[in-house]
């Protein structure tokens, strides 16, 4: 039972979209912590606060057991946050190439707009930052068609985690 990854605050998807993870015959995500961490993630990353990023979608894995997709996007989503702060916070250019290595085989398979991310666009622009390091700060992640950029509800939630 995924019990443990329910909350019933956490909103439906865009109006006419159906993003793998969504169930609409239930109303409601498969698993509703995860696209919290999602939306939160996501906007920390492309207000480059990559560190908080890490944090949201490392905290949330947990739930998930070895092998599952959620598992994989999660891990592929933290290695993105912790290549891009390894780089822009820590000056290290080979952590981020290897990291970004690592994110691309964590993100292969998942399908696209996953929890309302677009995957196949982020494997690209992982795969440009991989050639061109400086382009990480360029770096925005769409949810639902759009790049939204985090306020401080994103980072008070990054900030509440364990």
């Amino acid at each position: 039972m995924d019990d443990h990854t329910r909350d019933r605050s956490v909103r439906p998807p865009p109006a006419g979209s159906n993003p793998p993870g969504w169930l609409p015959e239930k109303g409601r995500w498969e698993h509703d912590t995860l696209r919290q961490a999602t939306i939160h993630g996501v906007r920390l990353v492309n207000a480059g606060a990559y560190h908080e990023a890490h944090d949201c979608f490392e905290d949330e894995w947990f739930n998930y057991g070895n092998g599952t997709l959620e598992k994989s996007f999660l891990q592929g989503m933290t290695q993105v946050a912790a290549g891009a702060y390894k780089y822009d916070g820590l000056d290290n250019e080979a952590g981020l190439r290897k990291l970004l290595g690592s994110a691309m085989g964590y993100l292969q398979g998942v399908p696209e707009n996953f929890y309302g991310v677009d995957v196949a666009q982020l494997r690209q622009d992982v795969q440009a930052i991989r050639r061109s390091p400086e382009r990480v700060t360029e770096l925005r992640i769409a949810l639902d068609g759009t790049h939204p950029t985090a306020g401080k509800e994103d980072l008070g939630y990054a900030a509440s985690l364990p």
